[in-house]
């Protein structure tokens, strides 16, 4: 896959009120599930409210719907 996007997906915290943060870029799926995993295991015990990590797939600039 050479489609000029190296890091085509991203890892996204999303807080109880629906505020999303961008928290890295990944090459790959499998790498962005790892990462969420190791913020996971860091995080020791959390609130349940507390928000929820996501993978999404990012897209190019020049893909974009107009």
């Amino acid at each position: 896959m050479n489609d000029g996007n190296p890091r085509p997906w991203q890892v996204v915290r999303q807080d109880a009120n629906g505020h999303r943060y961008r928290i890295g870029r990944c090459a790959t799926r499998a790498e962005a599930q790892r990462l969420i995993r190791r913020l996971e295991e860091g995080a020791g015990a959390r609130p349940a409210d507390s928000g929820r990590y996501l993978v999404e797939r990012v897209e190019r600039a020049d893909s974009a719907p107009r």
